[in-house]
């Protein structure tokens, strides 16, 4: 937890730090709108640079620990009114010790009218329309990166998935078991609204760095590069996690449901190959066996009657961790494939 405060606060501050940098080579080098202390280049990088720290690390700071469910039941434009407004707040704020910072820096006193009439001056205008730009490039970058998965964007500006690419993944296909029984029970509108609450709790897979590839109906599909998915058995844990998450809002799901509702994943890894695709949507697509697998594996959990079960290629790489019980079931036929599968259930061992 710790470290994703850090990550996240540290990429805020350099985002505003590059931000305020630019600004005051604008300042220097374009049209001066706003008057204030005279100092030379390096000056204005060095107070700029300061400030875009602070601003970094304040708004890391709130946005990490901004409830995402403060949020989640929100709709879009409120949601952008209340994130607005209270960055405007913090900006207000900021503002204020930059201009307590430039008077430090200049020697100068500041009388209470002039900086009542520097918040109200129509020059501090292109402050606020610099300010807010900022804001939603970041924001708009961030929606961006959550749609692609996180850290596809900058690959895909690189081109990197331009020509199909082979890559090693971790795949895990996750559904909602007896879907069909549970949508004719409760109705589609509610059953829609349940599939929401599920995947909601599906985020606190993220800390076992997880990527969710497609969401298809009232199924998962997520994903590990081999390094993430098989160290300290992340894609297993991530399962196992998720299943403990629903458990412990059981009240919650049984009062609006009348059921606590299970999951049941099927786990391949290997070789698979990844491409962009689409003109009018793009969007990354994985194609090949590896994939094809983990489905097929999935499907096989309703046979075995076991919720989770994972190939011989994933045993053999995470066998090791003592958390987990694996017991063989053997060689399967899964459909669509001409050879037989080798597949493993998975228990937790009792603490």
């Amino acid at each position: 937890m710790a470290a994703q405060y850090f990550k996240r606060v540290f990429t805020y501050a350099f985002v505003w730090f590059v931000a305020f940098s630019f600004w005051s080579l604008m300042r220097q080098f374009g049209q001066e709108v706003v008057d204030g202390p005279q100092f030379g280049l390096s000056g204005f990088v060095v107070v700029y640079a300061i400030l875009g720290l602070i601003t970094g690390l304040i708004f890391g700071a709130v946005d990490f620990l901004l409830p995402r469910s403060f949020l989640k039941r929100t709709s879009f434009g409120k949601a952008l009114l209340l994130r607005t407004a209270t960055y405007f707040a913090i900006f207000i704020l900021i503002t204020a010790a930059g201009v307590t910072t430039f008077t430090y820096f200049d020697k100068n006193e500041i009388a209470l009218s002039d900086f009542v009439n520097f918040f109200f001056s129509s020059e501090m205008l292109l402050v606020f329309l610099y300010f807010f730009s900022v804001v939603f490039l970041i924001h708009f970058v961030k929606e961006v990166d959550r749609k692609f998965g996180p850290g596809n964007l900058l690959r895909m500006l690189r081109g990197s998935f331009h020509k199909p690419k082979e890559v090693e993944r971790v795949f895990m296909f996750l559904d909602l078991k007896s879907s069909t029984t549970i949508a004719e029970q409760i109705g589609h509108l509610k059953y829609s609204q349940l599939i929401q609450d599920c995947f909601s709790d599906l985020e606190i897979v993220f800390k076992y760095k997880a990527e969710v590839y497609q969401y298809v109906g009232d199924e998962a599909v997520l994903t590990w590069t081999m390094q993430n998915g098989t160290a300290g058995s992340n894609a297993i844990k991530a399962f196992f996690s998720f299943k403990h998450q629903i458990q412990k809002r059981a009240e919650y799901y049984q009062k609006n449901y009348d059921l606590v509702p299970e999951f049941k994943a099927g786990l391949n890894a290997g070789r698979i190959v990844v491409a962009e695709v689409g003109e009018e949507k793009r969007e990354i697509a994985y194609h090949g066996d590896t994939i094809n697998t983990a489905a097929r594996i999935q499907s096989e959990c309703a046979i075995q009657g076991e919720e989770i079960l994972i190939s011989k290629n994933l045993y053999e790489l995470v066998v090791s961790d003592n958390q987990f019980t694996f017991s063989p079931k053997g060689e399967v036929q899964l459909k669509g494939k001409s050879i037989k599968t080798e597949i493993f259930s998975i228990r937790e061992m009792a603490n």
